[in-house]
């Protein structure tokens, strides 16, 4: 993030602060219950958000040799992308044409093949069948080169690698990064490197889990025992770009900034930023490290939740540790914290006795959040990002 972004953030921030203010919304936000328990509204979501609009699949550095690969599953459909032998990423349905199971897991670095775990086919890094050992005759009736995996559209900008589950369009990456590229340029994202990742699954709709991020007025409250100690509930400011959005959540040291020349004036020590690229990826950095979280719904009330730390370069002997404990903080926050409440506000909210949910005009990024979505559903018989 360049310096005069970082030095007008902090004098929003300061001018806030000493006129007791924080950014407000024209409006509070009255959110009906049926946005997070509906599953026609969910169904609706999936074909527009999830499978007819590409989503972030991983940061560049993941996918950044041949042989490297990251699966993920969006609006159901399983999906993994490759660099293949040539330097070419590719995406693929993640679905092997013998019997449908999963080619592959998780993620990997450096495989010559893609090889399914029920009957061994292998699939070459460009899609194609290699191999469908001890079949013998079985499948003498078909032509191997017509089985190779289902291309998935890809595209990079920005280091970050997108991939659309449905749809023959090209992915046009940068439309989708939009005015946010100039901030992940900066901080150089595609050079990030995973250091690890942390899975898990929650029993709540997917938004309810991203709305936990796009607020710090809870930070007070629900962190007071961790990360609340150190960090402000209020001022908070953001800006949209189109569907994504950048917002801030500062340190409470980042005040002592008003008695400080501004020539000494640095954010990036004192604040974690944070980008929402649409619909469900969250980009959070933190002094030396993004934090990338990928929230999947495969339900109405059940959401699939990656989180890969990504560091700028493979750590070493002094630095393993240290980002060991970074990744069991996020951890904490998030399994002990955050995602539990979700878990709460979706039993009230399937209870059919809560109508609503209200967003205070405080709330600025959130408010974003679900007008983006809106207008995002609205345009959804649309193929988005398609070049």
């Amino acid at each position: 993030m360049r310096r005069e972004t970082q030095v007008k953030l902090i004098r929003e921030l300061l001018d806030h602060n000493a006129a007791g203010t924080t950014q407000l919304a024209d409006d509070m936000l009255v959110l009906p219950a049926e946005v997070y328990v509906s599953e026609h509204h969910w169904q609706a979501e999936r074909e527009a958000l999830f499978r007819r609009r590409p989503v972030v699949a991983c940061l560049a550095g993941a996918v950044a040799s041949a042989g490297d690969f990251v699966s993920l599953t969006a609006g159901g459909v399983p999906l993994v992308v490759v660099r293949g032998d040539d330097g070419v990423l590719r995406g693929f349905r993640n679905v092997c044409r013998h019997r449908a199971s999963s080619v592959v897991s998780g993620c990997g670095t450096g495989a010559s093949s893609l090889r399914c775990p029920f009957h061994a086919w292998t699939y070459r890094l460009d899609g194609s069948l290699l191999a469908r050992p001890q079949a013998g005759e079985g499948f003498a009736e078909t032509d191997e080169s017509e089985l190779g995996l289902v291309p998935a559209p890809v595209g990079e900008a920005s280091g970050l690698v997108f991939v659309r589950p449905e749809g023959g369009d090209p992915v046009n990456a940068a439309e989708l990064v939009g005015d946010a590229a100039q901030d992940l340029g900066d901080f150089g994202v595609g050079q990030y490197v995973p250091f690890d990742r942390w899975e898990s699954s929650w029993p709540c709709n997917w938004k309810l889990l991203v709305d936990t991020f796009l607020e710090s007025y809870h930070v007070f409250s629900l962190h007071r025992s961790t990360v609340g100690r150190y960090y402000l509930s209020q001022p908070m400011t953001y800006q949209g770009y189109g569907p994504n959005l950048r917002f801030q959540t500062c340190q409470k040291s980042v005040l002592e900034l008003a008695e400080v020349p501004e020539d000494e004036w640095d954010l990036l020590s004192r604040a974690t930023v944070e980008y929402l690229i649409a619909p469900n990826t969250i980009l959070s950095h933190s002094v030396d490290h993004f934090a990338v979280y990928q929230f999947l719904p495969t339900a109405v009330d059940r959401t699939d939740v990656t989180m890969t730390l990504y560091t700028p370069e493979p750590p070493t002997d002094r630095t393993q540790r240290h980002y060991e404990r970074t990744l069991e903080l996020h951890q904490e926050v998030g399994a002990d914290e955050d995602f539990p409440q979700a878990v709460k506000i979706q039993q009230s909210l399937d209870s059919g006795l809560v109508d609503e949910t209200l967003v205070g005009r405080h709330e600025v990024a959130l408010i974003h959040f679900h007008q983006a979505l809106d207008e995002l559903l609205e345009g959804g018989n649309q193929q988005a990002g398609a070049g």
